[in-house]
């Protein structure tokens, strides 16, 4: 069964403290947070202050997603009594190793993220230092994108790796997750699974609940 983490980015703005106890009450796992910069993607969004407020006013673990250029520059601003564990892209930062690093130090479980069109050869050298590796299943920026279809083989290699080289990462996927497609990942090696649009078209409890049957 996979873990799950509810991405805020897909859900209503408005009421957000409403939309948190819901959440709580559902058993989300975590909350994923989308912090955007408008030039690594287009949009912008999770501005210090509001993931400052998320954290005082909920206790659900947050799961940071820098969708940022010079994540570096950011990291120190988002680490919250609730925050768990910081990701960083590869293709954002010529310096993976060094700001993962950084994040262990300061006390953070870190992650390193890739975009469909890298590959897991790409991340190789910083496997044995992470905490998660998260593959994106959509091209970031785009909620809403369809599902691409090779993030299944990418997790299936990414947990033959993990036992092959005894390497104790978590699995995520992140984007157009839905209770179909969440059986393969899961089968292929997913640990945890970000899903946003999915659990907010409906009942958030029962949303989360037949995600966290399958």
């Amino acid at each position: 069964m996979c873990q799950i983490a509810v991405s805020l980015h897909s859900g209503p703005k408005l009421n957000l403290d409403k939309t948190l106890k819901s959440l709580a009450s559902a058993r989300a796992d975590f909350l994923h947070i989308d912090v955007m910069d408008g030039h690594f993607v287009p949009e912008i969004d999770f501005g210090q202050k509001l993931v400052q407020e998320i954290s005082q006013n909920c206790q659900i673990s947050l799961d940071i997603h820098m969708m940022v250029e010079k994540p570096e520059t950011l990291i120190e601003q988002y680490i919250f009594p609730t925050t768990e564990i910081i990701g960083i892209h590869v293709e954002s930062t010529p310096h993976i190793h060094r700001i993962l690093t950084l994040i262990k130090k300061l006390g953070q479980k870190c992650e390193v993220i890739i975009n469909p069109g890298t590959p897991v050869s790409a991340i190789i050298p910083v496997l044995r230092l992470v905490d998660q590796v998260m593959v994106m299943s959509v091209d970031p920026g785009t909620s809403g994108a369809n599902f691409i279809d090779s993030t299944i083989e990418k997790v299936k290699l990414l947990d033959e790796l993990r036992r092959q080289n005894n390497y104790h990462y978590q699995i995520k996927a992140d984007g157009s997750i839905d209770d179909h497609n969440i059986v393969k990942l899961t089968k292929a090696g997913l640990d945890i699974a970000v899903v946003g649009s999915f659990i907010f078209k409906d009942n958030l409890a029962g949303q989360i609940a037949k995600l966290k049957s399958k």
